[in-house]
């Protein structure tokens, strides 16, 4: 080799000084790019897309063996090893496990989503049922978004633009991989007892955009039975003709890690299982976008593909992903249970304990067992049997009814009813109701009927007020797109309260005075009804062949007009009843949420006081959202009124900073109530012959402070009444009182 001979020149003021710098705090600066990119990134904001979902779900019991002795798991377990092939996690026992296919559209106009079940397949077992329990836990968050509503409550996201006050951030790894530079961003709650979350996220480098998500809710949430709440999400490009290039979800994972105590959800496990815990997985993966569609909307996106009731026949080609060994060993172990009789009667058994309804077959259901006895002044100790037919006597007819029989004043009641559901994609359904009861039932979804185990130890000392009904109705309900339902109905009957009560039929008498005059006490009428409902995005279910309205985040329109149509000698009065009502359970920003319910009204006409508005009061020690604590029932009357009813859940926002009150899970709420009515001359005068109030100028007053969460089940709450304290029945008003509910909210 030669000699290699290098010469250097210098030359004075040719380079520059090079400063090297860093960011004092590289990964919040990193993180300050990614937010300020959202409004390109953020998948939510595409005019709109449609897309497949291909959606699993498994629900598994931990920590089990299958050599514990007379245990129905254990057994199950030793079938379940049989088939499957993986060790991997051999004391993990699944007992739920669905595939369903849907058809998802999105539109960034108002955050719409709606979706389309176009198949499903299960195990054919009673657990299927676990799936329509646990449906609320198939949340969709996304990454982007500043507060994620899970549940009735939210969390703060690591993107948020509040994020760099709650989070810290770790200094960012870049990845390489085929030229491209991703960079990989840990995060972590700066406090605890707050609704955060701890993970990594995956950046492009170019764009900014999230590509991967892993994150896991902060050890010290308070979330109920759920210990643990772990989400990840995978992203992938598409090309969006308004935006470009666009990243968007391609697979999303949910886990739920939940503690002991889920027998009390249907699970067929005991309660007082120690060391198992209860896992419920889902995980979707999205294929076939298609963004910027022209033309379509949430009413029609599917309108070429929707069948009437049922999902279709499960097809192979509707796996996005390929079942695992695991998976296949869950079908296997399925169709060998399907023949064990001590399972099949543990599950029913299970399911009627949760539910309170039992299934003979798919054919009939009895139930519940809350009302089957209860007790109440005016009937004394009451029995009530109900009954329903189901899908496999008729998929779209449904027989129900129930018979009663009270010992104190010896009557029986009953209610038939028939129902026509023609459609439950775009539903539809056709009702007539004969009934002869008292009104024990309750309008909500979420709430218990009068007559059931708890009404008579929790019953204030009050005078009682109830009305028996003979009353047929005929109603219709029906989808009118996305967003609007309907029900309308006509109804005739009498109506006979157990509490004072007359009136005079004419609204044209002058003299209420007149001795000769007579007066009645049972009150007929004939009635016909309109309900408009708007509720955005909402979550629902079919029970019963009615829809259950389970939630949503945006605010509830209902607007009520309904009229007298005097048709029959023994009907008398013309009227016209206006209502609009506004509610909402709003996740607020850091924990909890907040319900409101306000409502405005007018009736037109001159009535007698069963036919004016009466603000529902509470009889009961027994907490309930829809009602005022401390009124009575047909305490106040009135012909124009405004309400309001609200409820703040703080979520443990103030609780939870405690040391040692916060290891018990505590969680605070709010209350306050107020109801403005008053009655027009007319009515005021025609009505003088009843005992009732009016609020007057000062609108009736109710505030509370309250603790949710006690054993995970119940709550308290104490109720000042503030005004309207005195009067001529005293024994109606309850100034102070402490109310309990029992309720599992996460």
């Amino acid at each position: 080799m030669g000699e290699l001979k290098i010469e250097l020149l210098t030359t004075p003021n040719q380079l520059q000084e090079v400063v090297i710098t860093a960011y004092k705090d590289p990964g919040k600066a990193l993180m300050k790019m990614v937010i300020a990119h959202k409004k390109t990134n953020d998948p939510a904001r595409l005019k709109n897309y449609v897309r497949n979902n291909y959606l699993r779900t498994e629900i598994e019991v931990e920590n089990l063996t299958a050599n514990q002795k007379r245990s129905l798991l254990a057994n199950i377990m030793s079938v379940y090893q049989k088939f499957n092939q993986d060790s991997s996690n051999a004391r993990s026992l699944p007992i739920f496990f669905q595939e369903r296919y849907y058809k998802e559209f999105h539109a960034k106009l108002a955050q719409t989503d709606a979706q389309y079940l176009i198949a499903e397949k299960n195990l054919g077992l009673k657990t299927d049922e676990l799936g329509a329990k646990f449906d609320k836990f198939n949340i969709r968050p996304n990454a982007y978004d500043g507060v994620i509503p899970i549940l009735k409550t939210s969390f703060l996201g690591p993107v948020s633009d509040l994020g760099l006050s709650f989070y810290d951030y770790d200094e960012p790894d870049t990845l390489v991989e085929k030229n491209v530079y991703t960079y990989l961003l840990r995060f972590k709650p700066k406090h605890q007892n707050e609704n955060t979350f701890e993970g990594t996220l995956w950046i492009d480098s170019e764009t900014y955009a999230v590509t991967k998500v892993e994150m896991k809710t902060s050890p010290t949430v308070n979330m109920n039975f759920v210990q643990q709440l772990s989400i990840g999400q995978n992203f992938t490009p598409i090309y969006d003709a308004d935006k470009g290039k666009v990243w968007v979800p391609s697979e999303s994972r949910i886990l739920y890690v939940f503690e002991n105590g889920l027998g009390l959800l249907g699970l067929p496990s005991r309660i007082d299982s120690t060391g198992r815990t209860v896992k419920l997985k889902t995980n979707s993966v999205y294929t076939h976008y298609q963004s910027n569609v022209e033309g379509i909307n949430a009413d029609n996106f599917m309108s070429s593909e929707k069948t009437d009731n049922t999902a279709l026949q499960f097809k192979d080609s509707y796996r996005l992903a390929a079942l695992t060994s695991r998976e296949k060993a869950i079908y296997q172990t399925a169709d060998s249970l399907k023949h064990n009789a001590r399972f099949i009667n543990t599950t029913r058994f299970s399911s009627f304990m949760f539910s309170g309804y039992w299934d003979v077959g798919n054919r009939w259901r009895v139930g519940p067992y809350s009302s089957l006895v209860s007790a109440n002044p005016t009937e004394g100790i009451r029995i009530r049997a109900s009954v329903w037919s189901m899908e496999d006597i008729s998929k779209n007819w449904c027989f129900w009814g129930y018979a009663a029989y009270g010992t104190k004043d010896g009557r029986f009641k009953e209610a038939l009813g028939l129902k026509y559901v023609p459609n439950r994609v775009n539903y539809r359904k056709y009702e007539v109701l004969f009934k002869n009861d008292y009104d024990a039932l309750t309008e909500f979804d979420d709430q218990l009927d009068q007559d059931n185990l708890f009404t008579l130890a929790l019953r204030k000392p009050i005078p009682v007020y109830q009305n028996f009904l003979r009353q047929v109705k005929f109603s219709h309900e029906r989808d009118i797109n996305h967003n609007w339902s309907a029900k309308a109905y006509y109804s005739y009957g009498s109506i006979t309260p157990t509490f004072q009560f007359s009136y005079l039929p004419s609204d044209d008498i002058v003299d209420l005075t007149d001795t000769t005059l007579r007066r009645l006490n049972t009150l007929y009428n004939s009635e016909i009804g309109l309900t408009l409902r708007y509720a955005h995005n909402e979550r629902t279910t079919i029970f019963n062949y009615d829809k259950i309205r389970v939630f949503t985040q945006y605010p509830i329109l209902q607007v009520n007009i309904s009229t007298g149509v005097p048709i029959f000698n023994n009907t008398y009065f013309e009227y016209l009843k206006t209502n609009v009502s506004l509610s909402q359970d709003l996740p607020m920003p850091l924990k909890g949420n907040f319900y409101y319910n306000i409502g405005v009204g007018k009736i037109f006409g001159t009535l007698p006081l069963l036919l004016l508005h009466i603000p529902r009061g509470n009889p009961f020690y027994i907490a309930d959202r829809y009602a005022f604590y401390g009124m009575s029932p047909y305490e106040f009357a009135a012909d124009r009124y405004i309400s309001l009813l609200t409820r703040y859940s703080l979520g443990g926002l103030i609780l939870d900073k405690i040391p040692l009150i916060n290891k018990l899970n505590l969680r605070e709420r709010l209350t306050a109530n107020f109801f403005w009515g008053d009655l027009t001359a007319n009515n005021t005068t025609f009505n003088k012959i009843n005992t009732f109030r009016t609020t007057g100028s000062a609108p009736y007053a109710e505030v509370g402070v309250g603790v949710e969460n006690i054993f995970n089940f119940f709550s308290i709450d104490c109720i000042w009444r503030l005004n309207h304290l005195d009067g001529v029945d005293v024994a109606r008003i309850t100034r102070f009182g402490i109310y309990t509910g029992v309720k599992i909210q996460f």
